[in-house]
């Protein structure tokens, strides 16, 4: 599927949405920060002093958290519908390891391509299955090769698909055909 950015145009239209939506807000916290002091007729509004920014400042900060909890969301119902990882980090701009960190277990077990059968193949003279790990949102595998050593996926290995999983397995069942020679 190719994901499309919003045009420079819609980009800017969102920009003046929330610049106005948070002024807005930001003035209402700043009216409640000041609420209270003393009225001065004589006295005229000071841009210069820090109360006005600080109190959008408050709003940013509450905005950017609301934008993580909507971020979350749309990323879980991706997973759900069958986004894997890759895909939450190319609309991100970022990779599937970090699109992973930043939402673990996104990519569901009721994705129907991430909820598939363990793999189990031979090679080499060793075997290996490969299977799906849902809490991890990854594909991950074990093996043991002719020589009888037995190997899992390191516990920082990150496999977006079956294939790259039993990719990397059958590379050990391949480096491990024979006994090593001691001296």
């Amino acid at each position: 599927m190719e994901m499309k950015e919003p045009t420079q145009e819609e980009r800017d239209q969102l920009r003046q949405a929330l610049h106005k939506a948070l002024e807005k807000l930001g003035d209402t916290v700043y009216e409640r920060l000041t609420a209270g002091r003393p009225d001065d007729a004589e006295e005229v509004l000071d841009l210069t002093r820090p109360e006005i920014p600080l109190a959008k400042l408050i709003v940013c900060k509450y905005a950017d958290e609301e934008l993580d909890v909507l971020a979350e969301r749309f990323a879980r119902a991706a997973g759900a519908a069958g986004a894997n990882y890759a895909e939450l980090g190319t609309a991100w701009g970022i990779s599937r390891q970090a699109a992973r960190k930043r939402w673990p277990g996104a990519v569901s077990a009721i994705n129907e391509r991430a909820n598939k059968e363990p793999v189990h193949f031979e090679a080499f003279g060793g075997e290996a299955r490969v299977s799906f790990h849902p809490e991890d949102g990854s594909w991950w595998w074990i093996a043991t090769a002719a020589n009888r050593k037995v190997r899992e996926a390191p516990e920082k290995a990150e496999y977006d698909t079956s294939e790259e999983a039993a990719a990397a397995a059958g590379a050990f069942l391949a480096a491990n055909t024979t006994e090593e020679t001691t001296r």
